[in-house]
């Protein structure tokens, strides 16, 4: 049975979800809280798997009632239901909320919402790795993006592209804004994953706010020698984003798929992103054992973590609302071939962009003849893509020739 916690300082609030949620899910055991302390001393007693609660509400707020839970039961998936979005609200809430709903909310979303936070722990099974995950505020960011983002921010003759662009070169910054933005606060009718538009929506001051308060520096201070490969990291996943997305359009899939590309391309390593920050250590012992034993870094990850990152970071983003699209992409980029489908997807671009990307890096951009490649071609004869893999390639060669221009400038 999944045990859930709801908390509104309204009894009659509380009475009606009590009456009409017991008949609609009988799977679940449902507690109820007319205030942050009784809530918290629920949460002594029962370990539970999802909490929704008010945010405006006497003495303790929603905000700070979630951030206690975070802390004492950090695999709970935290729900906040709000009626107001004023700026200040909304960024109090960024660290210890996982979703935003806004009231009143329907019971069929709010059922959906909890159902969906609940499904997703068969992703990731290790109750350690949901505790960590679970305990996740934000994720920090390396100190230049927010210094550039800031300069970028306060120069009027800086438009938003370039604003969209120093965003989306940041796995943190990239999952912080699309979270924010697909939250209920902002009452959009489909998910965004475009960051041009995130960044548009949100406005200049809310996204400077943004970037202070996750804590641009945090994580690095006492751990810089992880800087360096957390931006290689970055600078892969980008291009990764931009390779794939161009790779779509060459295949004619269709828009709103290659517009999501770049954002999938760098949340795709959210999971690698999370490993980092928190276990540094053993992360630099699964990428040299790569090599030593001559392993994939999916199989380094699952012998040193019990998971490897496409499942860390498909939960993560799952419990933050992203678009089923973005969390299956995200799950399946290592092994399209386990996903059901018969026709190139978004993931198909997604998988081949990130081979090719490591394979033009090491071969080098221009190979003659037969081209060795550790693509799964079965796979691509199953989606009508086998002998596209040379087109494929060369789009890949000049994304990263165009980066390494970039860099020697």
């Amino acid at each position: 049975m999944s045990k859930v916690l709801f908390v509104d300082d309204n009894t009659n609030v509380l009475n009606g979800l009590r009456r009409r949620l017991h008949a609609a899910c009988p799977s679940w055991t449902m507690s109820f809280a007319a205030s942050g302390a009784e809530a918290l001393a629920l949460c002594e007693q029962n370990a539970f798997d999802v909490v929704v609660t008010d945010m405006r509400m006497p003495g303790m707020d929603g905000a700070e009632l979630l951030g206690h839970v975070r802390d004492r039961i950090p695999s709970a998936a935290r729900i906040i239901l709000s009626g107001f979005s004023e700026d200040e609200a909304v960024l109090r809430t960024v660290g210890p909320a996982h979703q935003y709903l806004a009231k009143p909310c329907d019971d069929e979303v709010l059922i959906e919402t909890i159902q969906h936070t609940l499904e997703l722990r068969k992703i990731l099974t290790a109750p350690a790795l949901r505790s960590l995950v679970g305990n996740i505020d934000a994720l920090a960011s390396p100190p230049d993006t927010y210094t550039r983002l800031v300069q970028a921010l306060e120069n009027p003759k800086i438009g938003n592209d370039r604003i969209a662009a120093i965003v989306s070169s940041d796995i943190a910054l990239t999952a912080e804004v699309l979270k924010l933005t697909n939250s209920a606060y902002f009452s959009l009718p489909t998910k965004m994953t475009s960051i041009s538009h995130a960044v548009r929506m949100i406005g200049t001051e809310t996204l400077k706010s943004l970037a202070l308060f996750i804590g641009i520096f945090r994580s690095f201070e006492s751990s810089s020698g992880i800087s360096g490969p957390i931006k290689n990291l970055c600078q892969r996943s980008q291009q990764i984003g931009i390779s794939a997305a161009l790779i779509g359009e060459n295949e004619k899939l269709d828009r709103l798929t290659c517009q999501m590309l770049p954002s999938i391309g760098m949340l795709s390593h959210v999971g690698s992103l999370v490993l980092y920050l928190n276990y540094p250590k053993q992360m630099e012992e699964a990428v040299a054992r790569i090599e030593r034993e001559k392993i994939t870094i999916i199989e380094a990850e699952q012998q040193q973590f019990g998971a490897a990152h496409p499942e860390i970071g498909a939960y993560l983003l799952g419990l933050w609302g992203f678009p089923e699209q973005v969390v299956q992409t995200v799950i399946y980029h290592h092994r399209p071939f386990d996903f059901p489908h018969n026709s190139m997807t978004g993931l198909t671009a997604i998988y081949a962009a990130q081979l090719l990307s490591r394979e033009v890096a090491s071969q080098g951009y221009d190979v003659d003849g037969d081209i060795e490649t550790k693509i799964d071609i079965p796979y691509l004869t199953r989606v009508g893509k086998a002998d596209r893999v040379p087109v494929w390639r060369d789009i890949v060669a000049t994304v990263l020739k165009s980066y390494e221009r970039m860099d020697h400038h």
